[in-house]
Formats: C-alpha cells, structure tokens, sequence
C-alpha cells in the first residue's frame, strides 16, 4: 500500500502491465507476419525476429517513460515535501496513516491480516533521539494512573540525579 500510495499504482499492476505489453507486440507480429501471403518460411522467419527485436526494444522504452512519468507525477512531488522539512509530528502522522491505509486493506480483502491492531508510533532524529508520539499499552492507562505517577516520578529523580553528576 505505501508503494501504492507513493507511485499511484499498485506494483503488481505495474509489473502486469509491463510484462503483458511484450507479449501482445510479439503476439500481433505473429499475426502481421502471417497475414504475408507471398513471404515463405524463411522470410515469415526472418521478419517476425526483426519485429520482435522492435517489439522488445519499444516495450523497455515504454517500461522507461512509464517508471519516469510515475517518479516525476508521483514519488518526487511527495519525496519533495518530505525531504523539504516536514515537521516531525506530521512525519509520524504519515508513517501511522500509511500503516492504518495498509491494515484496511488488508481487512477488506481476503489477503492475510499482516498488518492489524493499535499502532504505536515513535521519532527518531539526530537531535532528540527516540522518541514516542503513540505508544500502546499492555493495560489500558486510565485505569492505572499509579503506574504513570510512579513511571514520571522515576524520570524526574533521574533527570534531577544526572544533573548533579555533572
């Protein structure tokens, strides 16, 4: 689905396509060359590997153009906001959408649920290291405030500790 996302078509589309456009081209050279009642064997021979050298050379041209038209129409518009400076929180927006986009279509369609549950979503950069934007829990947190006082009181004393290390 990211591939999906990010290119416009699904890869198994993609691929169908290109590997079915050389099979059609050799297929209807094998017509063309047929229909040429005055050719003999040998000519019919000899034009239908000359066609299918064409056909071969137009449909990796055709594979090109495409993989272009779909990189410039598609990944480089989104790769440039990206790599312009997304903030982080909306960087983990998208990385948390493209997995929910996944896990639905897997639930819709009678593929393996690969993908399912609560997601939990974190950041890392240079600057802040690791860092949770959702995370889920093994409980659910509204009934255990405890564990939270306890957890960021723990933090806190750690943080207070670091700095009279130093």
């Amino acid at each position: 689905m990211v591939d999906t996302f990010m290119e416009g078509i699904a890869p198994n589309v993609r691929d169908y396509v290109e590997e079915n456009l050389s099979g059609l081209l050799n297929k209807y050279a094998e017509i063309v060359v047929e229909s040429f009642e005055k050719f003999d064997d040998e000519e019919k021979a000899d034009t239908l590997k000359k066609l299918k050298q064409a056909n071969n050379k137009i449909s990796k041209d055709y594979q090109q153009r495409l993989r272009n038209y779909i990189r410039a129409n598609y990944v480089d518009p989104v790769m440039d906001v990206v790599v312009a400076g997304l903030p982080k929180d909306e960087l983990a927006t998208m990385a948390e959408a493209l997995v929910n986009l996944t896990s639905f279509r897997r639930k819709v369609t009678m593929g393996t649920e690969t993908v399912a549950g609560p997601i939990d979503v974190a950041v890392i950069s240079k600057g802040d290291g690791f860092i949770w934007i959702k995370r889920k829990h093994y409980f659910k947190s509204e009934l255990n405030p405890q564990f939270f006082a306890k957890y960021y009181k723990e933090a806190e004393n750690e943080r207070k500790g670091e700095r009279t290390k130093r």
